[in-house]
């Protein structure tokens, strides 16, 4: 991981993407298949939702840098994405944009958006999802959020209800709604410079 870093954090002088996918396998079809691929056409470094031991060794890497920072994450991933903001704040490191995918929290309704996040955008679905194991409120993701020391301003949420006309939009479909459909697409933040 270390070599991938140092490549990355190398090429990358004005800005720095991270991104988590979802919990399950990232190889094709699943949806997690098309955050990963992200990673491999070198926009964004791309983890899995991951362990405090690894987030710590991310926020090191991430302090380390001047460069701007981008943080995205979908479903579990998106929990992954906010610690690492909180780590981050901790070591006084602000989050230029923070891009959240239908977060699934297993322990609350409401997330807390650490005061380093200058910017951010949430796209989620209250539909549920098709995979089993996330029934009921498990299946939707989270639209309550606590904003801690910033203008809510800066903020958007957007709740996503039809990927097409007659498809209502599902948990696995969230990925590709943020990818081409939702007000920022997740393509365009992580292809500015």
């Amino acid at each position: 991981m270390n070599t991938l870093f140092q490549n990355y954090f190398a090429r990358s002088s004005k800005k720095i993407n991270i991104g988590f996918y979802g919990l399950g396998p990232a190889s094709f079809p699943y949806v997690n298949y098309q955050l990963a691929e992200l990673g491999k056409k070198n926009l964004a470094l791309v983890f899995p939702p991951t362990s405090f031991l690894r987030l710590d060794c991310i926020a090191r890497a991430c302090k380390r840098t001047d460069s701007s920072l981008t943080i995205f994450g979908y479903s579990r991933g998106a929990i992954s994405a906010i610690n690492l903001c909180k780590m981050l704040l901790a070591k006084q490191k602000n989050v230029d944009f923070l891009y959240l995918i239908d977060p699934i929290a297993y322990f609350t309704n409401r997330l807390s958006i650490p005061e380093n996040v200058i910017q951010g955008f949430v796209c989620y679905q209250r539909n549920g999802a098709r995979t089993p194991f996330l029934f009921g409120r498990f299946g939707k993701g989270i639209a309550d959020y606590v904003f801690c020391g910033q203008k809510t301003k800066n903020f958007m949420i957007e709740q996503a209800f039809k990927i097409e006309p007659s498809r209502v939009v599902m948990h696995e479909d969230m990925v590709e709604y943020s990818l081409f459909k939702a007000k920022i697409t997740l393509v365009s933040l992580l292809n500015e410079e």
